[in-house]
């Protein structure tokens, strides 16, 4: 095995690892708990509906967690661990990684959601925030920096370069 197939192969498991975690804080969340719930970065409406757990929120935490166990399989198909597929089933594995990776990597960039390029403007002045949630903005704007943005930053990245080793592998 080269180096090269080494660090792709490593970008498959912390594309596992990132997929296993989110999915773990969706499944707390749907279960009722409240691990960094609190530190989403959604607006406000959406953030009340996280913590009074409507029916959409939670439904949408069970969906989550099924998404994080299909990624879960993902990675590991992405990581060789399993033998080569049929034409349909690369293809559809491919074209999931390659939507995840963009949409991933959109997220931290900004084009979804806060992301850097939000989060900067939001820190620099240049967006306007109602008064009444400017200390939420600015808090969710902290996490977003320090932690959501790099972690979709590194989770769609992950994907990408094990996608991209994958294809070569199996071309």
């Amino acid at each position: 095995m080269t180096a090269r197939t080494d660090r792709a192969a490593l970008a498959a498991r912390v594309a596992f690892v990132c997929a296993f975690l989110y999915g773990a804080m969706k499944l707390d969340w749907a279960l009722g708990g409240e691990f960094l719930i609190r530190q989403a970065p959604v607006p406000a409406a959406a953030l009340d509906d996280l913590l009074a757990r409507t029916p959409g929120a939670v439904a949408g935490h069970w969906a989550s967690v099924a998404l994080a166990l299909v990624g879960m399989g993902a990675a590991l198909h992405l990581s060789g661990r399993f033998g080569p597929h049929g034409r349909f089933r690369r293809a559809a594995l491919l074209a999931g990684s390659w939507a995840g990776c963009a949409f991933m990597v959109a997220r931290a960039a900004g084009l979804v959601g806060y992301g850097f390029a939000g989060d900067v403007r939001v820190l620099a002045g240049w967006g306007a925030i109602p008064p009444a949630y400017e200390d939420l903005v600015r808090d969710q704007v902290f996490w977003d920096l320090v932690l959501w943005s790099p972690y979709w930053l590194l989770f769609g990245t992950c994907w990408g370069v094990a996608a991209w080793r994958y294809r070569r592998a199996t071309a």
